[in-house]
Order: C-alpha cells, then structure tokens, then sequence
C-alpha cells in the first residue's frame, strides 16, 4: 500500500514538472489552462508596449499576440485578450502566472522597469 501511495505522489510530481517545461515557452490556451492549475508555476508581472491586435471579433474583444519582458529584460511571448481595442503605444503591467494571464493595467513609462523597458520599447 505505501509502495502504492509513493509511486502516485511520484507520479503527480513527474506530471506537475513535465506540464511546468511543456508551458514554458508556450503562450497557447492549452499551456494557459495547465499553468492556472499548477502549483509550481509562480505569478509574475510582466511589462509590454500596446500596439495593434492580431484580431477583433464580431464582440469587439481583441486579441493580442506580442513580446513581453519582466523586471530583469527576460522576453516570452504572450498572447492576451482586451475587452476592446486597446489604445496603441501604451505600456501595460500583466499579471501572468505562466501563459495564463490574469489580469493587466495600464502604467506610465517611468512605472516600468528599466530593464524590460529596453526590451519592449528600445528607442
């Protein structure tokens, strides 16, 4: 029975680290939905400069796909969604525990890191 039980909690940690590096480059809505539920993945924040959506539905919801760094300049690609179209050449604080985004704001150009500020906007 203890053999049992080991080789399950073996099993529940291989599946959690294995969804972990499975998501970690990825911005899918499969990648998302697996990193809201895992434990091992941590919250971050994470900065990008708004332009364009990749898409508008009927809605009006637009969906963004586009490179976002983190306080130390470290990039991934991220794909969210606004309740509308966002305003173009704003910076936004996204709140993202792997590719799952939870929520964003927007903040002014000296609130973002200046690291990931030379990522996302390198004038």
């Amino acid at each position: 029975m203890i053999k049992k039980i080991i080789g399950f909690i073996a099993f529940i940690i291989i599946l959690l680290f294995g969804t972990m590096l499975y998501s970690k480059n990825s911005s899918s809505e499969v990648a998302g939905i697996l990193d809201q539920f895992n434990p091992l993945v941590p919250k971050t924040e994470l900065y990008v400069k708004t332009t364009t959506p990749q898409s508008v539905n009927v809605y009006g919801t637009a969906t963004y796909k586009q490179m976002a760094a983190n306080k130390n300049g470290k990039t991934r690609r991220i794909t969210f969604d606004g309740l509308t179209e966002l305003k173009t050449d704003r910076y936004l604080k996204i709140i993202n525990k792997g590719a799952h985004i939870e929520s964003y704001e927007e903040v002014l150009r000296y609130q973002v890191p200046e690291k990931a500020l030379k990522e996302i906007d390198p004038r």
